[in-house]
């Protein structure tokens, strides 16, 4: 509430001069008065002005005022000057003085008070702002939000809350959390729930019909004056997990069709060489009567007609593209953390534009991390540790190339068999991302040029078509 002497001081710093001026004319009338009185004194009237004209001036201003005013009192004073004029003048100086620090004091605390109502006010209204902003995300959110209190049940939820639990015609707070996502009153429980937990979780959870459902959790704990309460955003993952399993089967079934044509070729040029064996055995001695011969030769066909239809098989699938720009992206969120643990440097030389090339985007994504994890491990023990992954047009085609800091291959001719020895795990691992890339038309190659081991791997854009073949 605004009094009428907040009015006045607050009026008095925005008319300082005008204050001032009407302060002037009431000390000339007061003085007039006082000179026209001989036998009576106003002077104590001075303190109308001091009053008023203090709450504009500073310290030393306030004090020449004061000596100013007990001047002019003593001045038409009765005694002029008389006996005790000195201590007389000296506490009127400081009667005024004292007067005006008092009006003066009253005012800064005046205004400070202002200001702190004023951002008080503030802060007041960016809270309720900041509240507004908050309640329209929570509500507007697409995900569902939940907090609970002390004894695990639902103190706010929003409406995709209701709706993912299928609350249409039920209120959701109140409710005891228990029967429909158990995760959280464990965790509510948690004896780590005293400190601010923060965590996510998949989970299973069960709407009010009773379906139940794959639940993805993001849970904090926080501290009431009732015990740990708890609030959590949850989305529903089912979805997510039936497009990841069937993608995960997807690229199984390609890269398994894959290494049937791979294997089936390897089959091939081995029944083919011993149909060669034989049929020179057949033409350099008279062995057709021998009934192992016989055996040899239909063993021969079969392995023949098994090869065959693995390259049938591997051959029905349809064309695909993948933007290569997004495989290396993923590929370096999936390689960049574990060669940053390991103590190796990733050098990223890779443009922003990069065109769709044939092959599987699962599948070429394999291949790119398994050539990684090879150059992390061949760089165990060396003093530089470094991959370097480039891209770059050659001869019409999209070439990867994945080149460390290693000790090199001693072996090149050797690198894309199966079962090698000396190999980590299976030895496998070219061999495989070899058959990938040919299945599209690509290839993969050692490049022994330069210091350490280069990979390359050979993509195809799509604006050139080639006839795949499975080798």
């Amino acid at each position: 509430m605004t009094t009428k002497l907040d009015w006045f001081l607050a009026y008095s710093e925005s008319r300082r001069v005008t204050v001032c001026a009407i302060a002037g004319i009431l000390t000339a009338g007061i003085a007039w008065a006082d000179s026209q009185l001989p036998d009576a004194t106003v002077g104590f009237l001075y303190l109308l002005p001091v009053l008023m004209a203090a709450s504009v001036l500073n310290t030393w201003q306030i004090l020449l005022m004061a000596l100013f005013y007990g001047f002019l009192r003593e001045a038409f004073d009765p005694l002029r000057f008389g006996p005790g004029g000195a201590e007389r003048l000296a506490v009127v100086v400081a009667g005024f003085a004292m007067t005006g620090f008092f009006v003066a004091e009253l005012n800064t605390r005046r205004r400070s008070l202002a200001d702190h109502l004023a951002e008080r006010e503030r802060q007041i209204r960016l809270r309720q702002e900041a509240e507004q902003q908050v309640r329209i995300l929570i509500e507007t959110s697409p995900l569902a939000i939940l907090t609970l209190d002390h004894a695990g049940r639902i103190a706010l939820a929003n409406e995709s809350a209701r709706e993912l639990f299928r609350f249409e015609d039920q209120s959701l707070p109140g409710t005891d959390v228990t029967p429909y996502l158990p995760i959280l009153c464990r965790m509510l429980k948690n004896p780590h729930s005293t400190v601010n937990l923060r965590t996510n979780v998949e989970c299973k959870a069960q709407r009010l019909n009773g379906e139940v459902f794959l639940a993805h959790v993001w849970l904090s704990t926080y501290h009431t004056s009732q015990g740990a309460g708890l609030a959590a955003v949850v989305w529903d993952a089912s979805e997510n997990l039936r497009d990841r399993e069937g993608s995960g089967l997807d690229s199984m079934m390609a890269t398994s069709r894959v290494l049937i044509g791979a294997i089936s070729h390897e089959i091939r040029n081995l029944a083919s060489a011993a149909a060669g064996a034989h049929a020179r055995l057949a033409a350099e001695c008279p062995v057709q009567s021998n009934d192992q011969y016989q055996v040899l030769g239909t063993l021969i066909h079969g392995l023949e007609k098994i090869a065959s239809s693995g390259l049938r098989v591997a051959s029905e699938r349809e064309a695909v593209v993948a933007d290569l720009g997004t495989v290396l992206d993923e590929a370096r969120i999936v390689i960049e953390p574990g060669l940053r643990e390991a103590g190796i440097s990733l050098v990223w030389e890779v443009d922003g534009a990069l065109p769709l090339v044939q092959a599987d985007h699962h599948s070429l994504l394999q291949v790119f991390v398994n050539l990684a994890r090879n150059s992390a491990q061949a760089l165990e023990g060396r003093p530089v540790r470094e991959v370097r992954i480039s891209v770059a047009v050659e001869s019409g085609l999209v070439a990867i190339h994945f080149r460390d800091s290693g000790p090199g291959v001693a072996r090149p001719d050797q690198l894309f068999r199966p079962f090698q020895e000396g190999a980590q795990s299976v030895g496998l691992g070219l061999y495989i991302s070899r058959a990938i890339l040919r299945a599209h038309g690509g290839g993969l190659r050692y490049n022994p040029d330069g210091p350490g081991s280069c990979f390359t791997v050979e993509l195809w854009p799509v604006d050139t078509q080639v006839e795949t073949r499975c080798q």
